[in-house]
């Protein structure tokens, strides 16, 4: 302790500094979600997803439901950076009823240790470099800081004010010069306090940002996993539900090889169908169950000759 009766802090984190690293942090972290949205959605290419509609009717709501976890994991994402960005700076006075109001009985000792986080940091972990050791209630800051710069600035003179048990007689130099510096210490420890809340709360938010990105990221990565999973998928097989007009091109090696035949596809999937050929150009009927091999092409109705009468 100065001769003074000034309680000098020790060295402390530089509040202000912490919180501005912490949005710097979280700006960081929006830019550099946005950047990977782009570079996954671009490598992604959801033109592709515009096929979905012959895989199935499932893998369109599939789809949908995967883009919508994406969506819901960035903006979560956003939402809370936007929380650490948007901290409320507390005035003292604000932080002094909040400090009454959580177990705080000025001008009586506290007996009982506050409950909230925000005050235990501010009056219990960090009490000497905040308040200084001899009080333990911002508002007995509030009040020697205001008892203080009244007496100094007061219109009338004020020939003595009692502060922290110590009495200022202020028609001594050497009390005036005391109160002064006093004065200025506590307006010191007032901004200290204000700062240290609102870099205390700063801190908080970013802590819930960082520990829900375990979380949110999950939904993410997965919903990216299964758009490009059904990128991959095969479109549906069409079935042959009605006989179908269709021309085979036979191959060489085979009966009638090199002949284009008009039959029925009468069966089967569009890519395989079980295909009927009537006797045409010298070749016999059959009956071809197996065409995966073979060239088969629908035939428009229109080309499907009418019989004459």
């Amino acid at each position: 302790m100065h001769a003074s009766g000034i309680e000098f802090s020790p060295s402390v984190a530089n509040d202000v500094s912490h919180a501005s690293d912490l949005r710097a942090a979280a700006r960081w972290l929006v830019g550099a979600s946005a950047t990977v949205v782009a570079a996954l959605v671009a490598g992604l290419q959801l033109r592709d997803l515009d096929g979905l509609d012959d895989v199935g009717p499932w893998a369109v709501t599939v789809a949908l439901t995967a883009v919508l976890g994406t969506l819901a994991s960035v903006v979560w994402t956003l939402y809370r950076a936007a929380e650490v960005l948007s901290v409320p700076q507390r005035s003292i006075d604000e932080l002094s009823e909040l400090d009454r109001e959580d177990q705080g009985d000025y001008p009586n000792p506290r007996l009982v240790a506050p409950a909230t986080g925000l005050i235990r940091y501010l009056v219990v972990e960090r009490r000497a470099d905040l308040l200084g050791a001899s009080r333990d209630a911002i508002w007995q800051l509030t009040q020697d800081h205001n008892k203080a710069h009244r007496a100094l600035l007061a219109s009338q003179p004020v020939e003595a004010v009692e502060i922290g048990g110590r009495v200022y007689d202020l028609r001594s130099a050497a009390d005036s010069a005391a109160l002064s510096s006093l004065a200025t210490d506590l307006e010191r420890r007032v901004q200290r306090v204000v700062d240290a809340a609102s870099a205390y709360e700063t801190q908080r938010r970013y802590e819930r940002l960082a520990r829900g990105l375990r979380w949110a990221g999950v939904p993410f990565v997965a919903s990216l996993l299964v758009l490009t999973w059904l990128t991959t998928l095969p479109p549906r097989l069409a079935q042959v539900t009605t006989p179908t007009p269709i021309e085979v091109l036979m191959p060489a090696g085979m009966p009638c090889g090199g002949r284009t035949l008009q039959g029925m596809a009468v069966g089967g999937t569009m890519d395989a169908p079980i295909v009927v050929l009537p006797a045409q150009q010298g070749c016999p009927p059959r009956k071809l169950s197996d065409t995966r091999d073979l060239v088969v092409i629908p035939r428009p109705v229109e080309a499907i000759p009418q019989p004459t009468g």
